[in-house]
């Protein structure tokens, strides 16, 4: 069975990764304090047009829930109170 970032690839977006980058941050920092209170340690997916977040206990949770809601869009990828951050794409 293949690990969550060999299931994952960087999807085409309308956005330069830059763009991406301070959109999924600036969306997080809006959202950080309720997060990290509750979620320390989860994972938090972003989708940076709409703002709408997902959490999870693992990565791949939190991606699931926002590709049943939002397929084939790129994502922003952040562990609650860390600053790991990626941008994430299933195969």
């Amino acid at each position: 069975m293949k690990t969550i970032l060999e299931q994952l690839k960087r999807q085409k977006t309308a956005h330069s990764t830059e763009e991406l980058d301070r959109l999924g941050w600036a969306r997080y920092e809006e959202i950080k304090e309720e997060l990290e209170a509750k979620h320390h340690g989860e994972y938090v997916v972003i989708e940076v047009d709409s703002g709408d977040y997902f959490v999870g206990k693992t990565a791949e949770e939190a991606f699931k829930q926002a590709e049943e809601v939002y397929p084939n869009k790129a994502f922003y990828l952040i562990r609650v109170g860390y600053k790991a951050v990626h941008k994430l794409k299933r195969l």
